[in-house]
């Protein structure tokens, strides 16, 4: 992975992705040493902390490289180069 010749957005991509997995496996190997050590927990409360991490990480990814085209469609319309 070389980053000196990878865009901004191409690097908070990648650091989001590697957030994202490293999240999900913290949680599942958390949620299976937590069922083994104590078969009768319940984990609805993990699927739910999972989903809420997810949907937050994804958001931010979505919101970021939308603002991202928006803000290269508004350059690009004031150096003529897009017609409104």
């Amino acid at each position: 992975m070389n980053f000196q010749n990878r865009s901004t957005s191409e690097i908070v991509v990648l650091l989001f992705t590697s957030l994202v997995c490293v999240v999900l496996t913290m949680l599942i190997l958390g949620a299976i040493i937590a069922k083994l050590i104590h078969p009768e927990m319940d984990l609805s409360r993990l699927s739910e902390a999972v989903t809420q991490t997810l949907s937050t990480i994804v958001g931010a990814l979505v919101g970021f490289i939308s603002g991202r085209s928006f803000g290269r469609r508004e350059a690009a319309q004031e150096n003529g180069t897009i017609k409104s």
